[in-house]
């Protein structure tokens, strides 16, 4: 079974993940990857890997005082869930800011193989 058969399974797996990622959570982010997976964030280079893409995820995310995906649709294609989302990002002075993204899974046996995330973060660091 795929996900394309099940959409509303594609849908509670992108939050499931997305909520883990709210939680600041790299190392829960971590099980939802494959060992061996390509992740991509923004115009950042590829890292392989699931202790480096929940290293570079820590990185990241530390710069942050908080994160929320706002999940406005998923679609599944066999093995690739696609997911359009508008992220607010809380900075560490307690302002925010709202951009909206793209996300392109890759799946092996339900874990994600290849994370892409499109998103333009420059107007996180505009002040």
């Amino acid at each position: 079974m795929t996900f394309a058969q099940t959409p509303t399974a594609a849908s509670e797996f992108v939050s499931k993940v997305n909520e883990t990622i709210d939680s600041m959570d790299e190392q829960g982010f971590a099980h939802f990857l494959t060992e061996n997976c390509t992740f991509v964030y923004a115009n950042s280079e590829p890292v392989i890997g699931r202790a480096n893409a929940a290293a570079a995820s820590q990185n990241f995310l530390k710069q942050l005082a908080g994160i929320k995906h706002h999940i406005l649709n998923v679609w599944a294609f066999e093995d690739v869930v696609v997911s359009q989302l508008s992220v607010t990002y809380t900075r560490k002075d307690g302002s925010t800011v709202t951009i909206p993204a793209v996300t392109i899974w890759k799946l092996q046996d339900m874990l994600i193989d290849e994370c892409r995330i499109y998103v333009d973060i420059s107007p996180l660091f505009e002040r």
